[in-house]
């Protein structure tokens, strides 16, 4: 029995269908939850409910996928997959840090770009991203628990599920395993404030689970990435008080490091990249799990 003989569940999931499924749970919370306020007259932290939101709209988003898989037969063990035997976790590490390096430089040197072209444009996006709900040094102790929770655990689990998990493999079960790569990892980036960057992010993690096979690989990375990112808030000297017109300036002073965070990690990135690039027939990692159990 071949991969290639086996039914293609991926070819009945429509990404499509989860993001209606996305619009229509948030518009359905959104509506909820107003409608509460209105009645009770009740008045919510804005970043807590922000952060309450997307435990409940990612959550709902795939217990409602595993609603498919039952329907569909699809198997969530071959979609998890198995941790590799004597997995080389210390090579991740650095890994994630070049992409923490990517990230950071792609959005300084793109938003100083972009800043030059419509500068009332990324002072927005700015005030939104100083307004994201992550973990800070003067924010209360529970608030920065349930960032931390949503940042480290719940994200990467639910996103690496939909995305490298649901829409890499349904994708790639209709294009090719790398233009599923590709696309998925651009949908990643474009959910994201920092397109460029996470888009890159999302293509390593991509790589990472078609070579292993593992979805925990990639969420391990996530969370990992994650947890960097609420450390570096958490010791950052609250530079979230400053104005949208003083970060466009501080954006624009830090254009030379974001160059120097690009050529510090993209090379190396990009040597990994074509290093585990896979081939063009390569099966989605569902289809080899699968093959091995029925083995």
């Amino acid at each position: 029995m071949t991969p290639e003989n086996i039914n293609h569940p991926f070819l009945h999931l429509k990404v499509r269908s989860l993001l209606l499924r996305l619009l229509l749970i948030s518009i359905v919370l959104g509506i909820g939850l107003g409608v509460i306020q209105a009645t009770s007259g009740l008045k919510f932290n804005p970043q807590v409910l922000n952060l309450i939101l997307y435990i409940f709209v990612f959550g709902l988003l795939c217990l409602w996928t595993l609603a498919d898989f039952k329907r569909l037969g699809v198997h969530l063990s071959y979609v998890v997959g198995r941790l590799p035997n004597n997995h080389r976790w210390l090579p991740m590490v650095g890994l994630v840090i070049l992409l923490i390096l990517f990230s950071m430089g792609s959005y300084l040197v793109l938003f100083y770009l972009l800043s030059l072209l419509a500068p009332s444009f990324i002072e927005a996006i700015l005030r939104d991203v100083a307004n994201n709900p992550t973990p800070q040094r003067n924010a209360s102790l529970l608030f920065n628990l349930l960032g931390a929770i949503v940042l480290v655990v719940v994200a990467p689990i639910t996103e690496e599920f939909l995305f490298r998990g649901i829409i890499l493999q349904r994708w790639a079960t209709k294009w090719g395993i790398r233009a599923g790569l590709l696309g998925s990892s651009l949908l990643f980036g474009i959910g994201h404030a920092n397109a460029v960057g996470l888009s890159m992010v999302g293509m390593i993690l991509g790589v990472l689970y078609i070579k292993t096979r593992s979805l925990i690989v990639p969420i391990a990375c996530h969370a990992l990435n994650n947890s960097f990112v609420v450390a570096m808030e958490l010791f950052s000297n609250g530079s979230k008080t400053l104005s949208a017109v003083n970060r466009l300036e501080q954006l624009r002073y830090s254009l030379w490091l974001g160059i120097l965070f690009i050529v510090l990690s993209l090379p190396v990135l990009v040597r990994f990249l074509s290093q585990n690039w896979p081939r063009k027939n390569a099966p989605v990692p569902y289809f080899i799990n699968s093959f091995q159990k029925e083995s």
